[in-house]
Order: structure tokens, then sequence, then C-alpha cells
């Protein structure tokens, strides 16, 4: 393991990793290492000491700091002045085996994001600049500390979720918002998931401005410690100040009878639960995250269940499914055969208990264009392969 302080210092190992011809890993905490391809690095560059806070202006919402800060202490300097990150940072130890939520580098490589995605957005649209160095040892930066429109390429989208394939980053800046006064949820019991998938849209097509959706099953709500009437179990999320969102829970609730609502410690435990994938912690087998058109997952889970014994709840009001099935290649390929029968997604693998990475791809594998286009951007910013080479995709 080769230990970096600065992007000088990963210049360096850089230039000498192009001329040896080899293939170098990236890591700071390692909590991430389980996503994506298991690839065969030559050394690893530890980004570890890149960290700590340089810069917060709460009264401007923005926070800079460096790429290997630990969340821990990004989420309790943003507590201290009653702040965010509004793309809900999911925090996936459980059921990844690792000892924590790792560093806002692992977050923002990954592009992670939890429930309020639905409404507030990704990772990648709150990063507003970074400094870095390429795979071709060149240093460069991105961005700056204000949210405009500039005329260029915009590589804050394109480095999130690219899993350090294309460049080590230390500074980052990223926009913060202060954190909502209060939150409740609203749950309704429904019938089946197709219903609760309805009950949902209709809910987003009114007024009331909920923030996030999920949908759980009987026996997952059950894990939750909420007995359920109905099958499925349809939750909204309202967050503002308490009179606002008093209010609106009351008209939804007058409007459907049947809800009940959670206060605001129970709803966040809730919430945390959902983000977090908590509720396939001990499950068997692998987990995937299958992101689809709500409308879709009906006939997905259906397809699936019809040959699997699985386990399964959605998030992103059933646009985000997360499934545990038995490992091997066999789940995700039906999986996916499933997802391309009823319109365009990703499938992803997240937890591999058995050798699944070996026998299936463990993100989406990419249409020849794609990989053609993806292929050519490797080759602008790294072109020896020199970072997390083969991490996404073969040869990548």
């Amino acid at each position: 393991m080769i230990n970096v302080t600065g992007l000088d210092d990963a210049a360096a190992v850089i230039a000498d990793a192009m001329e040896q011809q080899q293939h170098f890993g990236v890591q700071a905490m390692a909590t991430k290492a389980a996503l994506g391809r298991d690839a065969d690095y030559d050394d690893v560059i530890n980004v570890s000491a890149f960290s700590g806070i340089i810069d917060y202006q709460p009264d401007e919402l923005i926070l800079t700091l460096r790429a290997g800060t630990p969340m821990h202490e990004v989420e309790s300097t943003l507590a201290s002045a009653n702040q965010m990150l509004a793309f809900e940072v999911p925090d996936l130890h459980k059921i990844l085996a690792s000892q924590s939520a790792g560093t806002i580098g692992g977050v923002l490589a990954t592009n992670a994001s939890g429930p309020r995605r639905l409404t507030a957005g990704a990772a990648r649209d709150y990063l507003l600049g970074f400094d870095a160095i390429s795979g071709r040892g060149e240093r460069f930066k991105s961005g700056g500390k204000v949210m405009k429109n500039v005329t260029g390429y915009d590589l804050s989208k394109l480095i999130c979720g690219s899993y350090g394939t294309l460049a080590i980053f230390d500074e980052v800046t990223l926009k913060t918002l202060p954190k909502p006064e209060t939150n409740i949820s609203l749950l309704f019991p429904c019938d089946d998931l197709s219903a609760a998938v309805a009950r949902i849209a209709g809910i987003f097509a009114s007024p009331h401005e909920p923030n996030a959706a999920a949908i759980l099953p009987q026996a997952i709500a059950a894990k939750a410690g909420i007995d359920v009437a109905g099958a499925m179990l349809a939750i909204i999320r309202l967050e503002g100040i308490d009179v606002s969102v008093a209010d609106r829970a009351a008209h939804l609730l007058a409007a459907h009878k049947e809800g009940v609502k959670l206060d605001s410690d129970a709803s966040t435990a809730l919430w945390q639960q959902i983000r977090d994938v908590d509720l396939l912690a001990d499950a068997d087998g692998d987990i995937w995250k299958l992101s689809c058109a709500p409308a879709s997952a009906p006939a997905i889970t259906a397809t699936l269940f019809d040959h699997f014994d699985l386990q399964f709840f959605a998030d992103w009001a059933g646009g985000l499914l997360w499934l545990a099935g038995p490992s091997g290649a066999e789940f995700g390929t039906a999986m996916r055969s499933a997802l391309a029968a009823n319109g365009n997604g990703h499938a992803q693998l997240i937890r591999d208990k058995g050798n699944s990475k070996d026998l299936i791809a463990p993100l989406q594998p990419l249409s020849s264009a794609h990989y053609a286009l993806h292929k050519r951007v490797k080759a602008a910013f790294d072109p020896r392969s020199v970072l997390n080479f083969g991490r996404m995709h073969d040869g990548i």
C-alpha cells in the first residue's frame, strides 16, 4: 500500500505507474470495496490522509473539505449548524460488513444517495467543485464555491459515480441545506404492490409536497416494528416547518382515512432503516439494487417471485428495488431479463454472499455504444489505465 498525503504525492505515484505500466487501486477507508468488480491491482494508493474540514460557511450553505474526511465528521460538522447534505447519504456498513459509512470521497465516487433523492436530487447535484489529479498525472480543477451556469464540461457530474476510475480528488466543495424543523410519516396499507405504487403516485400529484416514499411488504414492515393490515405498506414522508407538516398531514389523512401517522422520532428511525437497507441485513444470499420505472416494479417482482425465494422492499416511490435472493448468476440474470422486459433500468449487485461476481457482472452491462463512450472517457483521463482499472466494467 502506498500512502499519499496530497495530490502532488499522488501525481508522482501515478507517473511511476504509467512508466511501469501498473494498475493501482485507490481507497481511503475501503468501506465500499465490495461495490463493483474485483480487480487485480499491482498496489493500492491510500488516500486516507486527505482528511479534514477546510472551510464551512453555514450562512452561504457551502462546505469545503478533503475527500478522505470520514462521514461521521461531516455529519457532526453540519449538525452543529443544524444543516445537512440534502441527498441523505446512506450508511451501508451493515449489509457491506464494513466498519463505518466511510468518507465523503467514497460517497461521491459511488454517487451514493438516499431516500430524498426522489425530490432533492443525487450526490452529484450538490458537488460544486473539486481539485483532482487525473490518471495522466495531471492536476485539474472543476467548478468552484457557487452553483452557476457556465460554458464547458460539467465534470462534477462525470466524476460522481465513476468509482475512482478517472481521477483522485482531494478538496471538494458541497452545497448544504438547512435541516427541516420536523418530519412525520404517513402509513397506508395496500392490497398489493401495484396499489401501493398508484397510491404514492396520487399523493405525489397532490399539492402536499411529500419528499420521500417507500413500500414495504408486510413481512419487511414487521421487521421495522409495524403491524400492517394489507400485503403492502405505502409510506409517505413529509418534512418542513411544524405547522406546515401538520396541515399537510391532516389533509392527506382526511383524504385517505385508513392512513396512520408516525411522529417525528419514529419516522426518523424508520427512514434510517430504509436508507441504510437495514431491513435486509439479516437476509441470506446476495443483495441487489435495481432502478426502474415505478410502474414496472410490480411486473418485475412478480416475475422473480415465480422462480425465487426472495425478500424485497422499494424506495423512491417504487423506482428503487432492494432485493435479497440466492447467490449465483441465475438470480441476477433473471432480474436483468425481467428489467429488460419491462423497460430500461439498472441492476447492481451490492452484497455478494457467494462468488456471484465471478459469474455475473456486478454493474449493469453496457450497450456497445455506451461501452465505447466509457472507453473513450477513460482514455481521455487515464490512458494507461492506472486508476481502478476494471472496477466498473471489464477492460475499462
